[in-house]
């Protein structure tokens, strides 16, 4: 038993076919002897018939039995009849059953039951007599044979005998013989054939299973589930005819899939899923972002090919909403402390002016400066709040204010601007950060540096639109700006800032809508539906 365990698949699988050929060949070779040693006996016994109804009508025979001396007659003439048809005896005898023939003259005149047996007369002799030829194999006074016993007719038509002719069953087995070494070179050459097959299977095995034990193939299965369960990326493979053949529970729960969908066409069951061209292109696709089920999704879809040949596809689906989320919270705070940094070199500027004037005494100079900064930010403090009731996203467009004039840069917010407090859009001071920042940059260089800010209530849907005197955008460009991976930084002009694919993003996440265009700038314009008013996420206070 430890020595078949130490044994390779191919070793046991070789064993295990040529103990199966063998056991086949064997069981073949002992029914076709069989079959042939019941056949050449069948032939021996039609053959003894025929000679002994040959015997039977032949004149001399038949007149015999009516001489002086019938075995006189018939010795010669069953003596001829042996020799020439190569049988072991022919032995006639009368109603009596008394020899008048035999090979041992010995035994001629003597009776065929000598000694009598118990029984009476045997069936096989008894048959003869009564007019029926009879086939049998039995022992004899010169071996066991194989005979045919055939009553014998006079001239008249009267039963006076019956000749017996036989063959002995060693020549029978003689002639069999001499038919066995064909017979077990032909057993043979099966035989070898059957492990030389045997050999070229266990090797296909060995090349099915990569060269693997059982053992080292569940292994490689029990590491298989345990890896596609406990990875954090969902997976879906299917075959090339499209249909799933892996789903591993990460996926079950990003596609929010039931249980039991392994067999079920691919295009079905998840239809956004790519995989279909990916079959029909055989081309990957990597880290292609999606927004499913509220969530931001990035996919890789590869083909599968065995030995160059496509068999399948997979892909991979890993969930990026709090990279993505906490991507947008950093940007987030990084404008926060632009602003700040700002505010803070501005007043710094502000209180050097005011303290430049101190120090050559002008005193009035110095109240008209303070009086005209505090006016200038008291308008925005005193008129941004009652337009827009949101008091965070109020405190971040003052704070851009504060940039804006730092920068110097014509910040303002349209005069037909305005936000309910029952109407505040998820995620909307992120979205609106970002753009005023991207807008900033645009500017940056420009002769004219002008960003207009315009938040408009509708009945279904808030409008948000950020306007820049910048360069614009490039045609070339303005189909590709949201993509993801796509840099909008560069020296060229143009060029946008920050964010813009993750605010792509976020605006679809909130099942909105950003599009961009040129007048005179970049124009971008977000439509937000108010089926998703919520309270704003929390976001760092700005200071003013």
């Amino acid at each position: 038993m430890r020595l078949l365990g130490r044994m390779s698949l191919q070793t046991k699988v070789l064993l295990i076919q040529i103990g199966i050929v063998v056991l086949v060949a064997g069981l073949i070779s002992t029914t076709v002897i069989s079959v042939l040693a019941n056949l050449v006996e069948q032939q021996a016994g039609e053959r003894a018939l025929g000679i002994g109804e040959a015997v039977a009508l032949m004149p001399e025979v038949r007149n015999a039995f009516d001489a002086p001396d019938p075995s006189a007659e018939l010795q010669p003439l069953a003596e001829s009849v042996r020799q020439a048809a190569g049988v072991s005896f022919v032995v006639i005898s009368n109603r009596d059953l008394i020899r008048y023939t035999h090979p041992n003259r010995e035994l001629i005149g003597r009776s065929l039951l000598d000694p009598p047996p118990a029984g009476g007369v045997p069936e096989d002799d008894a048959k003869p007599l009564r007019g029926e030829p009879v086939v049998v194999q039995e022992e004899g006074s010169l071996g066991r044979s194989i005979r045919a016993k055939v009553p014998i007719y006079n001239t008249t038509g009267t039963l006076v005998g019956a000749v017996s002719v036989g063959i002995l069953v060693e020549r029978v087995q003689d002639r069999l013989a001499r038919d066995l070494p064909a017979l077990a070179a032909t057993a043979a050459a099966a035989l070898l054939a059957g492990i030389g097959v045997s050999f070229l299977l266990a090797r296909h095995i060995k090349g099915q299973t990569l060269g693997l034990e059982p053992a080292e193939i569940a292994a490689l299965f029990e590491q298989r589930e345990a890896m596609l369960h406990g990875i954090r990326e969902g997976v879906v493979a299917v075959d090339r005819a499209g249909q799933i053949t892996v789903v591993n529970d990460e996926a079950r729960r990003l596609l929010r899939l039931p249980d039991g969908v392994e067999g079920w066409p691919v295009a079905e069951v998840i239809p956004d899923s790519g995989l279909p061209r990916v079959l029909t292109s055989g081309q990957s696709e990597a880290d292609q972002s999606t927004q499913l089920n509220g969530r931001w999704i990035v996919v890789s879809r590869i083909p599968v090919r065995i030995r160059g040949k496509l068999v399948g596809a997979i892909a991979t689906f890993r969930d990026r909403t709090e990279f993505e989320e906490l991507a947008l919270e950093l940007q987030g705070t990084r404008s926060y402390l632009n602003t700040l940094r700002a505010q803070a070199h501005e007043f710094a500027n502000k209180l050097h002016t005011i303290a430049g004037l101190l120090e050559l005494g002008w005193e009035d100079q110095a109240v008209a400066f303070i009086t005209q900064t505090t006016r200038e930010q008291q308008q925005w403090i005193d008129e941004l709040p009652t337009r827009i009731a949101d008091p965070e996203l109020a405190a971040l467009l003052v704070g851009k204010a504060s940039v804006a004039s730092e920068r110097g840069i014509s910040f303002s917010v349209s005069e037909h601007s305005k936000l309910s407090s029952a109407h505040r859009a998820s995620g909307l001071r992120t979205i609106l950060g970002n753009l005023i920042e991207n807008a900033f940059d645009a500017v940056d260089g420009q002769a004219r540096r002008d960003v207009v800010v315009s938040i408009e209530e509708e009945p279904d849907e808030l409008h948000v639109e950020v306007r820049d005197s910048g360069p614009g955008v490039p045609e070339a460009l303005l189909s590709h700006i949201f993509e993801s991976g796509f840099s909008t930084k560069s020296t060229d002009p143009g060029s946008r800032g920050f964010g813009l694919a993750l605010v792509h993003k976020l605006v679809e996440t909130q099942g909105g809508k950003i599009t961009v265009h040129n007048d005179g700038g970049a124009v971008f314009e977000v439509h937000l539906p108010r089926r998703v008013v919520a309270p704003p996420a929390p976001a760092p206070p700005v200071m003013v």
